[in-house]
């Protein structure tokens, strides 16, 4: 520890224990016994003591050098006293006993994360972030922007090399063994692995050319029940060449999208997708995603409140999102409403026998109806809608939101759940704006700010009642109520 460290750890009379804050010795006995509670007082205490040797001014902003600005031993000390914090902070979460409680808590795959601590875990991560924004070099921001595309295609490669797999199946590997079972140069595989490991997939040591999954790699094995390999190879590839096309797609006066300027062509994304054979491993990343993404749905919006009614899933396309919420809720009813041949490729899913054999009689034949969502809808009292309005700008999904608002029928329930993406700051909100882009470039649609869809659901004659947010989901659950 620092000097300034050292005097803040035993200011007020407490004192940080040191020793087991800096362990990553699994054999430590403290690591094992130490009371987890009594350590974060211990730490908040630290944190506290630490800013009393920060001077008052220079805390409350206020100027104390000559030019203005604060003098340079203030700078000094506010850096020293972060980097030993935070270095006693990575300590302890990185001792067994706080690792464990991080993955049980936060990273464990097969379960939901526990809401106050990932709410917590949020707001540092977005603190830390700006925190990296000031300090960082503006070239090495700059780098990651136009170097960006190298951590793309080095996950393609370890993901098509199946090196996830291969690390699952032996464990810990050399470069050498790995190399040699995926069949690939054994430099330029180090080379690959180097880069993912320093990004935090993978783990291990580069140096001695020694790697084993983590948390996060786990999740790209062919296996895994999320998928999520799918989508490395449908973004790093396919969507990775639309993107070619956003500098052109944003010139004044474009009608085409980035997917239409890079592939020339008029016709939408689907169609061309369809002529490519690419529509199968399309279905397959955005239904390996919406069941990875289920649990959340099901566990955070109160569905129970709807009873025994029957719930219209309007673009419910394969009728997985139905599954999901009839199979977690036994009295809910459900049905489907989407384009006719949709509705004919699904109807069997929904037979003895079918897919969704086992919720067959919650969902009535009848409910499964062709149509178009721009004409009508079917009278209802209560509708989900998920991942549709993302597709069309304002005038069009306003003239879906106004026929739903039409054929509704009135009850102290009728309700429509849209299941979206809300765009937000910060960089826990990044995935909202990744999403706006892909929207932006493939369907000529966008993801919306919380403001934006107030004033989508007021101009189609709705009020937003709640938005609830979802574990592990990208969307949120917004509850609209006919105005």
């Amino acid at each position: 520890m620092t000097s300034h460290a050292a005097n803040a750890a035993t200011a007020n009379g407490t004192t940080l224990d040191t020793t087991y804050a800096n362990t990553t010795n699994a054999n430590t006995t403290n690591a094992n016994t130490t009371d987890a509670n009594t350590t974060n007082s211990s730490i908040t205490a630290t944190n506290t003591a630490n800013l009393t040797t920060i001077p008052a001014s220079t805390a409350n902003g206020e100027s104390s050098g000559s030019d203005g600005s604060p003098p340079e031993d203030c700078l000094s000390l506010v850096l020293d006293n972060m980097t030993s914090q935070l270095t006693t902070f990575k300590h302890f979460l990185a001792t067994p006993a706080m690792d464990t409680t991080l993955h049980n808590k936060l990273h464990n795959s097969n379960g939901l994360p526990d809401k106050n601590i990932a709410a917590l875990a949020a707001k540092a991560v977005d603190v830390l972030h700006e925190v990296q924004l000031m300090l960082q070099p503006a070239q090495l921001i700059l780098a990651d922007h136009f170097l960006g595309f190298e951590s793309t295609k080095c996950l393609v490669a370890a993901v098509s090399l199946r090196v996830p797999d291969l690390l699952a199946e032996h464990g810990m590997m050399s470069i050498g063994q790995l190399a040699d079972a995926a069949g690939a140069r054994r430099d330029r595989l180090g080379q690959v692995m180097r880069l993912l490991h320093s990004n935090g997939i993978f783990e291990g040591d580069a140096d001695m050319g020694m790697y084993k999954n983590n948390f996060r790699s786990e999740l790209l094995r062919s296996d895994h029940w999320t998928q999520w390999h799918n989508w490395v190879e449908l973004y790093g590839n396919q969507f990775y060449d639309i993107a070619r096309g956003i500098p052109a797609s944003v010139h004044e006066g474009t009608i085409r999208s980035a997917a239409q300027h890079n592939y020339d062509t008029d016709e939408n994304m689907f169609t061309y997708f369809q002529k490519q054979g690419w529509v199968p491993l399309l279905h397959r990343t955005l239904g390996g995603g919406a069941v990875a993404q289920a649990p959340g749905i099901v566990a955070d919006y109160p569905w129970r409140e709807l009873g025994n009614k029957i719930l219209l899933d309007v673009g419910g396309g394969g009728g997985g999102l139905v599954a999901a919420l009839l199979r977690g809720n036994p009295s809910l009813r459900a049905g489907i409403f989407d384009l006719p041949a949709v509705i004919e490729h699904t109807r069997p899913f929904f037979q003895d026998g079918g897919q969704y054999g086992d919720i067959a009689g919650r969902v009535a034949q009848e409910n499964l109806v062709g149509g178009d969502f721009f004409v009508n809808v079917p009278s209802h009292e209560v509708y989900v809608m998920k991942w549709c309005l993302h597709d069309w700008l304002d005038p069009d999904a306003i003239k879906i939101l106004k026929n739903i608002r039409r054929a509704i029928v009135p009850g102290e329930g009728s309700r429509l759940i849209v299941l979206e993406s809300i765009m937000t700051g910060g960089e826990m909100g990044r995935l909202s704006r990744y999403g706006d882009i892909n929207m932006m470039m493939t369907a000529k649609g966008q993801e919306r700010t919380m403001y934006e869809w107030y004033q989508l659901a007021r101009d189609s004659g709705w009020k937003i009642s709640k938005v609830h947010k979802l574990r592990n989901a990208w969307v949120s659950a917004i509850d609209m109520r006919p105005e």
